[in-house]
C-alpha cells in the first residue's frame, strides 16, 4: 500500500488530508481510503501496518480538542458534538510528542498493545479483504477473512460495508459477530426501495447513528429519520425533523414524546405533548386520573373549553351519581341525548320536555318518547315520535288507541304497509277521503280511482292523476281527463287528454287557456317524422306551427325553435332562437341553415357578445356576414370594431386594420353611395396613419412629431378617426419627457378649452408635476356630456334595434 498527501481545501483544519491507495498490475491504482488530518499534523513519516505514523507539532491535547470542537463548528456542527463511533482517534506515545499515530481503517476495533504487532495471517487476510472489497470481487474478500474468529474484526468490516454501501457482505460480517437481531433487521430492511435506506439500517444496528442520520437524509426518508431519533431517545432531534420535514408524522411524533414524558414522571410535558398532538381529549384525562389528580383534572377541564374533555368529566360526575355536574358539564359538552337520559332517570320529565322541546336532535326527541309510551302518555309519546320522525311508531299508537285525526296526518310518512293498513281502518269507518289518500300513498292506485268515482272524490282523484303512469290503460285517462275539463282544470286536463289519445283537444285548451306545453306532450301532439300522405303532412306542418307560435308566445324559445324547424320555417325558428339568448346554439343552426337571412339574423346577434375577447365569436361575425355576401354590414361592423379599439383599449393598430377590412368590404358591395362612403373611410385611415407615424418618431423625430399632431388637430372631422385627447396626451407627455413644461402646460390648456377630460387621457401624477413645475395650481375637472365611448355605445345602439326588429317581427308573425 502507498500513502500519499494532498491538499484538500477545507475538509480538515490542516487543509489536508491521506489518501491511501492499491497499486497492482492487473487493476492498476485503486484508492482504499482517504481522511482528513487534524490540525497538529505536519507531514507523513511513515507507513507501518498496521499503523500510519505523522510528524507534528507538540500541542497540548485540551487545546487541540477544543481546537478541533471549534474547527467542527466553523464548518456548520456543533460545538456540543460527539464523534462517532466509527470516527478512528490519532495517538502519541506521549502527551506532547512530535510523533503521532492511526491505525488503518481495516484493523480498526482490534485490541493492540502500544506499539504491538499485528499477528502475520490477520495481516494479510484484512489487506487481502480490503484489496479484493475495493476491487469489487465480493467473494474473495470473504474467503480471505472466514478464516478470523475476533468479533471486532467483524464489527469493524461491518462499518466499512456502511462506508462502502454493501450490504450483502454486511449481512456476513453480522452473522459471523452473532448478531442475530441485526442480520435480521437488515434483512428486512430489504424491501426498502431507496440503498441509502437499507444502509442506514445497517448502520443502526452498529450503532453510527450520525451516520444514519445523514443516510436517511440524504435518501429523503425523513420518516424513517424521525423514527431512529425516537428509537435513541433524540425527541428534539426528532420534533425538529418532524415539523420541517414529516410533517404528516408530527402528530404521531409528539404523541410517543408525550408517553416516553408520561413514562418518565414529566406529567406536565406530556400533557403539552398530547396537545399538540391533537390527543389530549383522551389521554390527559387517563394521565391525570392514573395520578389521582382530580382536582388538577377538573381545571385542567374547566380551562380547556373543549366539548370532548366536558363531556369526558359528565361521565365521570354521572359514575360517580353527581348527577347536578354531569347534567352541566352535559350541557356544556352539547350532548343534548345524555342530558334527557340523566333527567329521565332522576325522573324530571318535565326538564326533559323543555330540552326535547327547545333541540332538533331527533335522538332526544325519541328517547324521551319511549320514555311517555312506557308512562302510557300516548299524546305526548306520538308527538315526540313524530319529531324524532318515527312516523310508523307514531302511527302505531294512533291507531291502537283510536286517534284518527293524528293516525291520518303520521300514516302519509309511514311505511307503506303502515299506509295500507290505515287505509283499510278509514275505509271500514266510512272515512272514503282518507282512505283515498292512503291507498293511493301505498300504491293501490286502482282502488283509490273506484273509491274517487264511486264517492265522486274529485279532489282526490286530481291528485291520483297527477301520479298516473304510462302504463294505466287509456280509458282512464280520458275519463279523468273528462272529468277535469268539465270542472274547469284545464291544465290537468290537457296532460292527460294527450296521453288518452285526444290531441287536438288537448292543443286548443293549450292555445285557449295558455296552458304550458312540454316537449314530451309536443311530440306526442304532432308526430315529428314526414309523412307521405300530403293530406296528412299538411296537417302535420299545420299543428307544429300552431304548437311553435303557443310555444312562442310562452317563453319556451328552444321549443318553439324545434317546433318550426320541424314545419319547415327556419327563419322563424332562427328569431325564436335568437331570443332564447343561447350563443352555441344560435351559432349552430346559422351554420347548418346556410340561409343568407338566417346568416344575417345570426351575425347581428353575435355583436351583443363580447367579440372582443372572443376570437371564436369575433370570426363567425365576418364568417356569417360574408357566407351571407353582406359586405355593407360586414363593412359597418368593421367600423364598430374600429370605435371600440380606439375608445376602449386606445389600440389604433388595431383599429387601423379594422377600417382597413371596412374599406375592403365597402368596395367589393355594391350599395348605394358607395364610392362616398369608401372614400370617408379612407380618408380615416389616412388620418389613423398619420398619428401612428407620429408616434413611431416620437424619439427619432419630435419636431416632426409635433407637427403631425398640430395638423391632425386642426383637421375637420378628426373626432371620426382619433380621439383627440389622445393627441394632446402624446404631446403632453413628450414635452414632460424633455422637461418643457411650459410646452406640456400649453397642451394641457388647449385640452381644457376643448372640454376634454384630462383623466382618461394623462396619469394624474404627470398631471400634478406639470402644474408644479410651472407653478399653477391644478384646476378641477368638470364633467363633461362627451365621453370617450360616445361611438361605442352608437354602434351598440344599432345592434339593439336591430333586436327590437328581430322582437316584433317574432311577435307579429
Amino acid at each position: 500500500a502507498r500513502g500519499g498527501l494532498q491538499a484538500s481545501g477545507a475538509e480538515a483544519a490542516s487543509g489536508m488530508e491521506l489518501t491511501t491507495l492499491f497499486a497492482s498490475v492487473d487493476h492498476g491504482v485503486k484508492m482504499q481510503d482517504t481522511f482528513a488530518l487534524p490540525r497538529h499534523v505536519e507531514s507523513l513519516l511513515a507507513l507501518h501496518c498496521p499503523r500510519i505514523l505523522f510528524a507534528g507539532a507538540t500541542v497540548d491535547p485540551l487545546a487541540a480538542d477544543e481546537a478541533e470542537a471549534h474547527d467542527e463548528f466553523e464548518r456548520g456542527g456543533s460545538l456540543n458534538r460527539k464523534k462517532e463511533s466509527d470516527e478512528i482517534p490519532f495517538v502519541r506515545a506521549q502527551p506532547l510528542a512530535r510523533v503521532s499515530a492511526r491505525v488503518m481503517r481495516d484493523f480498526a476495533g482490534i485490541e493492540l498493545p502500544r506499539g504491538g504487532k499485528v499477528d502475520g495471517p490477520v495481516r494479510e487476510a484484512l489487506l487481502a479483504f480490503s484489496y479484493q472489497l475495493t476491487i469489487g470481487n465480493t467473494d474473495e474478500a470473504y474467503k480471505a477473512v472466514r478464516a478470523i474468529k475476533s468479533s471486532s474484526v467483524w464489527e469493524n468490516m461491518a462499518k466499512m460495508c456502511v462506508k462502502t454501501r454493501r450490504v450483502d457482505v454486511a449481512e456476513v460480517c453480522l452473522g459471523n459477530m452473532g448478531h442475530v437481531r441485526g442480520a435480521l433487521a437488515v434483512r428486512e430492511a430489504a424491501s426498502e426501495p431507496e440503498p441509502e435506506a437499507r444502509i442506514a439500517m445497517l448502520a443502526i444496528q452498529l450503532g453510527l447513528l450520525d451516520e444514519t442520520q445523514r443516510l436517511y437524509a440524504q435518501c429523503g426518508r425523513h420518516d424513517l429519520l424521525n423514527k431512529s431519533l425516537q428509537a435513541a431517545g433524540r425527541w428534539p432531534e426528532a420534533l425538529s425533523i418532524a415539523k420541517e420535514r414529516d410533517r404528516i408524522h408530527l402528530a404521531a411524533t409528539y404523541h410517543q414524546y408525550a408517553k416516553h414524558l408520561e413514562a418518565s414522571g414529566d406529567l406536565a410535558g406530556a400533557i403539552d405533548a398530547y396537545e399538540n398532538a391533537g390527543t389530549h381529549t383522551t389521554n390527559v384525562p387517563r394521565l391525570l386520573y392514573a395520578a389521582g389528580q382530580l382536582r388538577e383534572l377538573k381545571e385542567y377541564v374547566d380551562r380547556s373549553g373543549h366539548k370532548a374533555l366536558f363531556g369526558w368529566w359528565a361521565k365521570f360526575s354521572e359514575s360517580a351519581a353527581d348527577f347536578d355536574s354531569a347534567l352541566e358539564y352535559y350541557d356544556k359538552a352539547d350532548d343534548q341525548l345524555a342530558r334527557v337520559r340523566v333527567l329521565c332517570f332522576c325522573n324530571r320529565l318535565e326538564d326533559a320536555a323543555d330540552l326535547a322541546n327547545n333541540t332538533d336532535a331527533p335522538a332526544v326527541a325519541y328517547h324521551l318518547a319511549r320514555q311517555y309510551e312506557a308512562r302510557s302518555m300516548v299524546p305526548e309519546a306520538i308527538r315526540l315520535f313524530t319529531k324524532a320522525g318515527r312516523y310508523n311508531q307514531a302511527a302505531r299508537l294512533a291507531r291502537e288507541h283510536g286517534l284518527t285525526a293524528e293516525l291520518q296526518s303520521l300514516s302519509l310518512q309511514a311505511p307503506a304497509q303502515m299506509q295500507g293498513e290505515a287505509a283499510s281502518f278509514f275505509e271500514d269507518k266510512g272515512q272514503f277521503d282518507k282512505a283515498v289518500q292512503m291507498y293511493h300513498k301505498s300504491g293501490q292506485t286502482q282502488r283509490a280511482i273506484e273509491l274517487c268515482f264511486a264517492h265522486n272524490l274529485f279532489e282526490q282523484l286530481r291528485d291520483i292523476a297527477n301520479s298516473l303512469g304510462p302504463d294505466a290503460e287509456p280509458a282512464v285517462f280520458k275519463r279523468c281527463g273528462e272529468f277535469f275539463l268539465d270542472h274547469g282544470q284545464f291544465d290537468k286536463a290537457v296532460g292527460l287528454l294527450v296521453r288518452a289519445g285526444q290531441h287536438h283537444t288537448a292543443l286548443e285548451l293549450c292555445v285557449l287557456h295558455n296552458i304550458p306545453i312540454s316537449e314530451k306532450m309536443a311530440e306526442q301532439m304532432a308526430s315529428t317524422v314526414k309523412l307521405d300522405d300530403p293530406t296528412l303532412e299538411a296537417r302535420r306542418i299545420e299543428t307544429l306551427l300552431k304548437i311553435a307560435k303557443c310555444c312562442k308566445r310562452q317563453g319556451a324559445f328552444h321549443l318553439a325553435t324545434m317546433k318550426y324547424t320541424q314545419a319547415g320555417d327556419k327563419v322563424k325558428a332562427m328569431k325564436c332562437l335568437l331570443k332564447s339568448g343561447d350563443s352555441d346554439k344560435i351559432i349552430l343552426f346559422a351554420v347548418r341553415s346556410r340561409a343568407r337571412e338566417i346568416y344575417i339574423l345570426g351575425a347581428n346577434y353575435l355583436q351583443n357578445l363580447d367579440w372582443h375577447n372572443d376570437a371564436t365569436v369575433l370570426a363567425k361575425i365576418v364568417e356569417f356576414y360574408t357566407k351571407a355576401k353582406a359586405l355593407e354590414q360586414l363593412a359597418a361592423f368593421y367600423e364598430a370594431k374600429a370605435a371600440v379599439e380606439v375608445d376602449e383599449y386606445r389600440d389604433y393598430d388595431k383599429a387601423l386594420e379594422a377600417l382597413r377590412e371596412a374599406a375592403g368590404a365597402m368596395e367589393r358591395s355594391r350599395v348605394g353611395g358607395r364610392e362616398e362612403k369608401v372614400e370617408s373611410l379612407q380618408h380615416r385611415i389616412h388620418l389613423i396613419e398619420r398619428f401612428l407615424g407620429a408616434r413611431r418618431v416620437v424619439k427619432s423625430d419630435p419636431q416632426a412629431m409635433v407637427d403631425t399632431c398640430s395638423e391632425l388637430l386642426d383637421q375637420i372631422g378628426i373626432e371620426g378617426a382619433i380621439r383627440v385627447g389622445d393627441i394632446f396626451a402624446l404631446m403632453v407627455e413628450w414635452f414632460a419627457s424633455q422637461r418643457d413644461y411650459q410646452q406640456a402646460y400649453q397642451s394641457i390648456q388647449k385640452m381644457r378649452a376643448r372640454n376634454l377630460l384630462l383623466a382618461p387621457y394623462l396619469d394624474s401624477e404627470l398631471i400634478d408635476a406639470v402644474y408644479r413645475a410651472v407653478g399653477v395650481e391644478p384646476e378641477p375637472e368638470a364633467e363633461m356630456a362627451r365621453g370617450p365611448a360616445a361611438s361605442t355605445k352608437a354602434s351598440e345602439g344599432e345592434v339593439d334595434d336591430d333586436n327590437e326588429a328581430i322582437d316584433d317581427e317574432v311577435e307579429d308573425d
